[in-house]
């Protein structure tokens, strides 16, 4: 789980939603007892899944959110409300941000093929077309440049 709970509000609601408001914990901005809290939240959030947790923080103001895998974060409500994730010839990832309501990005292009661009790197980080001719010869599987 994410947690963000920063202001003094966002705090408390997390506190009561862990279980621990009654726990004497130490106050929120005392370093001193920052060690206490962290053991207090992480035993807290080891009771339940990360799928309870999440149903339990749902619609609270407590800043706490999952922390999804990538191949869950597409489909996440939120996720899936706001589009921000766009589908490339085939492949799921991020969509562009920021984003601007009267400057749209553009969307990114598919990714290159497995050695696809491979000369064109090597060339950006400083061989010369001998190198690369040399690293190509020895079949490294660069495929043709465009």
């Amino acid at each position: 789980m994410a947690v963000g709970a920063i202001e003094s509000r966002f705090y408390a609601e997390l506190v009561q939603t862990l279980g621990l408001a009654d726990a004497g914990l130490p106050k929120q901005y005392d370093r001193e007892g920052w060690p206490r809290l962290r053991e207090a939240f992480e035993a807290a959030f080891r009771s339940r899944t990360r799928d309870e947790w999440s149903a339990a923080f749902e619609g609270s103001d407590a800043c706490v959110v999952p922390v999804l895998g990538f191949a869950e974060a597409p489909n996440h409500s939120h996720n899936r409300a706001r589009g921000n994730f766009i589908e490339v010839d085939g492949v799921v990832q991020p969509g562009p941000a920021p984003r601007f309501s009267n400057t749209p990005s553009a969307l990114p292009r598919r990714a290159p093929a497995r050695g696809e661009e491979g000369e064109a790197a090597l060339r950006d980080w400083g061989f010369d077309t001998a190198a690369v001719g040399r690293l190509v010869a020895r079949g490294l599987g660069f495929a043709a440049a465009h």
